[in-house]
């Protein structure tokens, strides 16, 4: 994820997980109310939760332990456009709705199908030839104004 590692939270029901993370392990448990999902993550004696729609744009999340706090992702991913990266081959495997290309600033943004999860996507764009990079975008804080 853009230079930071982040704990990408199951986006169904999912039974508790725990991960290696440098300064620690992590606990993880997911689970579905009626209408909610619900993240339970342990770090360094805290527990911090949340809960998310079962489905749509804001139902993907992930913790960021090192800001120790969740962000929810966007349903596309950012692509680096070094080393002569194929961007038609990048859309046809992620069977992308749509890319940005951003050449002066060397990245684009590829705009992920329904039901397909960034991190999947990141992996699918790394296993093509030359290795790709790419990486889950979050979305930014909404500001509170006072």
């Amino acid at each position: 994820m853009e230079g930071r590692q982040v704990i990408v939270l199951a986006s169904g029901t999912g039974s508790p997980e725990s991960a290696a993370y440098p300064s620690g392990t992590i606990a993880v448990q997911s689970y579905e109310t009626a209408t909610r999902r619900k993240h339970i993550v342990s770090f360094k004696g805290r527990t911090y939760s949340a809960s998310t729609p079962l489905e749509g744009p804001w139902s993907l999340v992930v913790f960021d332990p090192a800001r120790r706090r969740f962000a929810s992702l966007l349903p596309s991913i950012r692509v680096e456009l070094v080393g002569g990266v194929d961007l038609k081959a990048i859309a046809e495997t992620l069977d992308a709705v749509d890319i940005t290309v951003f050449d002066s600033l060397g990245f684009a943004y590829v705009d992920l199908p329904n039901g397909l999860h960034p991190a999947d996507a990141v992996d699918r764009v790394r296993n093509l030839n030359g290795a790709p990079r790419a990486a889950m975008r979050l979305r930014r804080p909404r500001i509170e104004w006072r």
